[in-house]
């Protein structure tokens, strides 16, 4: 296929809105997410399954997609994934309680997975090699945006009206996407033989569906017999599905042997798991912190969150460039030595502290971001001979998602050992407390032991991006 440049642009605008609207759906929650858990009466498991489930989705999916579009083509996965996350979007905004909202986000990050998993490969399959780097800057700058105008825009529809809007107001972007691409995207009649991994993905879903299900079920319910077998059981297939992976070489959807044999390879995608599971958590208990401790308003707290994104949008590039000529270990370790500080500085804030004091410390975490993600991206793809770009693209998208995840479950369960249920449960509904006082120090002392143990996890992952090659 010789693409016009009139084809090439088109690609680039369609894909471009799945580009924006991953990132978007996921940002613009967060600063509504007080609001939505008050309105429906929605329990502490109920409200962190609002961002888990659609990120859960993504992780699970984003490998077996990314092989199935490789053996069935892209265009049908890309437009139904259009197609699935228009319905979950609509059904997310008329949900009316807290299982349904949980049930409709997995729906909404199932779409997700089909767009964002397969968008990348229609940009790299359409564009000549010598325009693809143009490409994908277009696409990552859709990304960068969505990530910067979610809280925002979620600040502003909470402020002015029903928090449902959150949710329709992305409709008409994937509808669009959906037209767009259900017209004008063409696919290449050749496609692989490959044989579909399907006993892989059945491994990697339900392995990691059952750890985040055991460990949030558990960090709230109690760890009784059930979560703790159910969170083994997850462990358990997750190794069996390495080993099946390592076994059945030409099928797998994850190329153990990349893990196994290069060192640079692993090192940037366990930085990049430890990274994410350190630190994606913050907008979430910041958006409770500033709106149920601090009594701040959501687009306030809007504010605060939008400031690392845009600290790390300008940082991002440049360190990308810097990483051509220094190589990518010193910017990736001293990113996220500043995260890790960043986090520190968070130990401190208490019932007294205004907007400054927490955008100046998201400010310092986006940077430290900003400085950590292009070099490590740019590290982890350099590695790799360019047959395997595609399986180390999806391998480092699957480790970012699954370290989000993890973030959000780990960090349920940590602040959940150290506040009591009652307390949670009345600050993430929003009901009255009796002792708001006592209450506040209680959900801050989580918060703190959650701001040490997560600054540790990013010291280890600092540590490995340390000992990694120069380049």
């Amino acid at each position: 296929m010789n693409p016009s440049k009139r084809y090439l642009w088109i690609v680039s605008f369609i894909t471009s809105f799945a580009a924006i609207l991953t990132p978007l759906d996921s940002t613009i929650v967060s600063v509504s997410l007080p609001v939505i858990s008050k309105s429906l009466n929605m329990s502490y498991v109920e409200t962190i399954w609002v961002p888990l489930g659609y990120l859960l989705a993504l992780t699970a999916l984003l490998l077996p997609l990314g092989k199935l579009s490789d053996i069935k083509g892209r265009k049908p996965l890309f437009t139904n994934g259009y197609l699935i996350f228009t319905i979950g979007t609509i059904m997310s905004g008329l949900s009316l309680n807290g299982i349904e909202l949980d049930f409709w986000r997995v729906i909404q990050g199932i779409g997700a997975s089909f767009i964002l998993a397969v968008g990348g490969a229609i940009i790299t399959e359409t564009y000549p090699a010598n325009m693809r780097g143009r490409a994908f800057g277009i696409w990552s700058f859709a990304v960068y945006l969505g990530t910067t105008i979610g809280p925002v825009i979620g600040g502003l529809i909470v402020s002015v009206t029903t928090w449902r809007y959150i949710f329709f107001v992305t409709v008409p972007l994937s509808l669009i996407g959906y037209i767009l691409s259900i017209i004008y995207l063409k696919e290449p009649e050749i496609r692989s033989s490959i044989k579909m991994d399907y006993v892989g993905s059945i491994l990697l879903i339900s392995s990691l569906l059952s750890i985040i299900y055991g460990i949030t079920y558990g960090s709230f319910i109690g760890w009784n017999s059930f979560s703790i077998f159910i969170s083994l059981v997850g462990l358990i297939i997750f190794g069996l599905f390495i080993l099946y992976e390592n076994h059945y070489k030409e099928l797998s959807i994850l190329d153990v042997s990349l893990l196994k044999n290069n060192i640079m390879f692993t090192a940037g995608n366990m930085a990049a798991l430890l990274n994410y599971t350190g630190y994606f958590y913050l907008s979430f208990f910041i958006s409770f912190y500033m709106q149920r401790i601090l009594n701040f308003s959501p687009l306030l707290t809007s504010l605060a969150l939008i400031s690392l994104s845009i600290s790390m949008v300008i940082i991002s590039p440049i360190s990308g460039w810097l990483s051509d000529i220094i190589g990518s270990r010193i910017l990736a370790t001293l990113g996220m030595i500043l995260i890790m500080i960043g986090l520190l500085l968070f130990i401190p804030l208490g019932t007294k502290a205004g907007i400054i004091d927490i955008s100046l410390r998201m400010i310092l975490i986006g940077i430290g971001m900003g400085l950590f993600s292009s070099p490590n991206t740019s590290a982890v793809m350099g590695s790799v001979s360019r047959d395997k770009l595609g399986v180390a693209s999806g391998t480092l998208n699957m480790m970012r998602f699954l370290g989000q995840s993890l973030s959000l479950a780990v960090a349920s369960l940590i602040v959940s050992s150290f506040v009591p249920h009652n307390i949670l449960s009345s600050i993430f509904t929003g009901l009255q407390i009796s002792s708001f006082e006592i209450s506040s120090e209680l959900f801050l002392l989580g918060l703190r032991r959650l701001y040490l143990i997560s600054s540790i996890i990013i010291g280890i992952g600092a540590i490995l991006s340390a000992l990694r090659n120069k380049k």
